[in-house]
């Protein structure tokens, strides 16, 4: 498969960007600043997000490279802890530039590819957050931010079907990366209880979803958004 992840520099996408390569897989991957990935199967695009024309610009370098994509991770996004009465509008309007709007640009490019596919269930897969079910306090942007994506995973599933082409998401729980450091002494450990399985969730722990997600094993799962760890 070709797969493209945004947000590949650290984190979950470059952890899932080296799974898939060292499975046998193209990765297309992008992030502001250059690669940490030095793979000769991995391409990497210097891009801004929530520009839609460098967005457009990559899906053309893309295509002019590759001719077809067979699946999209939406991993990229970012997020702020704050209550909302104090989160300035420029901030809300980042977020949401970032995790829904660049979502929607980097869904519509990609649909394009993803027709191209010779492959038996082209799949787009977006990344979601515990921080909606459970509506969690300071988190009023970021939370709305990654509803909307939920319903676009939704609707999008509807519009896309035809195409033969799969919409989901995957929710996560928190994950030992680099902003689960950043979290207030304790606030981790109380979200790790509200989990069923009371641990922290791992690299490992994702990479089996993701991979069944796009995989043909998934060709009858459309609109839907997966949590792992038991956080309903």
């Amino acid at each position: 498969m070709i797969i493209l992840i945004t947000g590949t520099r650290t984190g979950i996408g470059k952890s899932l960007a080296m799974h898939f390569l060292e499975a046998g897989h193209e990765v297309v991957g992008c992030s502001r600043k250059p690669s940490t990935i030095d793979h000769p199967s991995y391409r990497h695009h210097e891009v801004d997000l929530t520009d839609a024309r460098q967005i457009r610009s990559m899906f053309r370098r893309v295509r002019q490279e590759h001719g077809y994509i067979d699946a999209l991770v939406n991993n990229a996004g970012t997020s702020n802890m704050n209550h909302f009465m104090m989160t300035p509008d420029s901030v809300s309007r980042d977020i949401f530039d970032l995790n829904f709007f660049a979502v929607l640009n980097c869904c519509r490019e990609a649909a394009k590819l993803l027709q191209r596919s010779t492959g038996p269930a082209p799949a787009i897969l977006n990344v979601s957050t515990v921080a909606v079910p459970w509506s969690l306090a300071g988190q009023l942007v970021y939370s709305a931010s990654k509803s909307a994506v939920e319903q676009l995973t939704r609707v999008m599933s509807k519009e896309l079907a035809d195409f033969n082409i799969r919409v989901n998401g995957i929710g996560l729980p928190p994950v030992r990366t680099i902003l689960t450091r950043t979290l207030p002494e304790g606030m981790l450990d109380d979200l790790i209880e509200r989990q069923t399985i009371k641990r922290l969730c791992t690299m490992d722990d994702l990479v089996g979803p993701v991979e069944f997600l796009l995989s043909k094993e998934s060709r009858f799962v459309t609109g839907e958004t997966i949590f792992l760890g038991g956080v309903h």
